[in-house]
């Protein structure tokens, strides 16, 4: 059994993304205001990227929201469903090497090793 194995069951870019889609729909619903900036999401060339607009919620929420965001980093946010070691990781792991979220701080990047590493706590390349 390898550190990352390929999943059970393949899935297809568009249905990686699709998933990503649905985590960020899905906190969305459940009341998590962040999740409600996230837009144009898009997996290009092996980069999952989103864009954080702040009129989708309010300059002034926006700014609340990332003044209390306990992340550095939006992409750990972002890369919230391929960061485990479970077969939807390992799905959306396939198609992706970087979760990127850009908006009025800049552009905010992950590579998917690390994402993997630091909600694992286990090293990515090896077994």
């Amino acid at each position: 059994m390898t550190y990352d194995q390929a999943p059970e069951a393949p899935v297809t870019q568009e249905q990686a993304q699709a998933t990503v889609q649905a985590f960020i729909d899905e906190r969305a619903a459940s009341g998590v205001q962040m999740a409600d900036a996230f837009t144009d999401l898009e997996l290009v060339d092996g980069v999952l990227a989103a864009t954080w607009r702040e009129e989708s919620i309010g300059k002034e929420k926006s700014d609340i929201l990332l003044e209390l965001n306990p992340h550095e980093n939006l992409a750990v946010w972002l890369g919230i469903p391929l960061s485990f070691d479970n077969e939807e990781g390992r799905q959306i792991r396939q198609h992706v090497h970087t979760v990127s979220v850009s908006g009025p701080f800049g552009v905010h990047s992950m590579s998917v090793r690390d994402l993997y590493e630091r909600a694992t706590g286990l090293r990515y390349d090896e077994p």
